[in-house]
């Protein structure tokens, strides 16, 4: 009898105390409206406090780069896993139909897009064949890890954005200022890397409503439906407090 695939999240927190808190408000969030979630969380090991212990399936190790979220989400023990960045929090029941999203995509994220420009710091960049843009947005990721290549995938991501922050690595005609993104080494991949020219790569339908911006104008920007997720990144000081 073939046994049905695991599911669960995954949530990282590494360098600051916060994003442990943050972390732990994100794991409670989920389990109010998805209360047999299972949560796995990486981080460091000094973060770690014992009454929240019970949030959680399992707690790894990562270190202390700053995109440990690449190795904590390659390092998944679900099947099919669903990454969110740990400054999130869920508002919507939704969340436990998430795996649903994936269909037969190999891993799925939200998009940028045009319409939302005003809220981003870099989109837009030049290239040795012309201009291009960054379309996708790791701030959240759903992945089935069943599947060689996203496996893979997940692996030369982390792989290649520590050689590109580390300065091992750099394509010749890219501004430097890219370089602090991994949303470039997510595009290159996707895009150069003839080794993922069939990953299947989707967009949430309704994206915003899984990673909804806060900073995002509610007049200019809203999903179709109630927001399920989310996501403060443009309304926190990372090493200090909610502003």
């Amino acid at each position: 009898m073939k046994l049905p695939p695991s599911k669960g999240y995954v949530l990282v927190a590494s360098k600051k105390i916060n994003f442990y808190k943050y972390a732990v408000n994100l794991a409670e969030s989920i389990l109010d409206y998805h209360e047999d979630a299972k949560i796995t969380l990486f981080c460091e090991p000094w973060m770690v406090e014992d009454q929240h212990r019970d949030l959680f399936d399992n707690i790894f190790e990562c270190s202390d780069h700053y995109r440990a979220k690449l190795d904590g989400m390659r390092r998944s023990p679900y099947d099919l896993t669903a990454y969110l960045d740990a400054d999130m929090e869920v508002e919507h029941e939704d969340i436990a139909n998430i795996f649903d999203e994936l269909g037969d995509y190999d891993v799925m994220f939200s998009e940028l897009t045009d319409d939302r420009d005003y809220i981003y710091a870099e989109r837009d960049f030049d290239t040795p064949e012309g201009p291009s843009k960054f379309t996708l947005c790791g701030g959240i990721a759903l992945y089935d890890m069943r599947k060689p290549i996203v496996r893979d995938f997940m692996l030369d991501w982390w792989e290649l954005t520590k050689a590109q922050m580390d300065g091992h690595w750099w394509p010749e005609g890219y501004a430097e200022s890219l370089q602090s993104w991994d949303q470039f080494t997510l595009w290159w991949l996707t895009e150069k890397d003839a080794k993922y020219k069939d990953l299947k790569v989707g967009i949430f339908e309704d994206d915003l409503r899984w990673n909804y911006y806060n900073a995002f104008n509610w007049a200019i920007t809203k999903p179709e439906k109630p927001v399920v997720v989310r996501h403060y990144s443009c309304g926190l000081q990372k090493d200090g407090f909610i502003i």
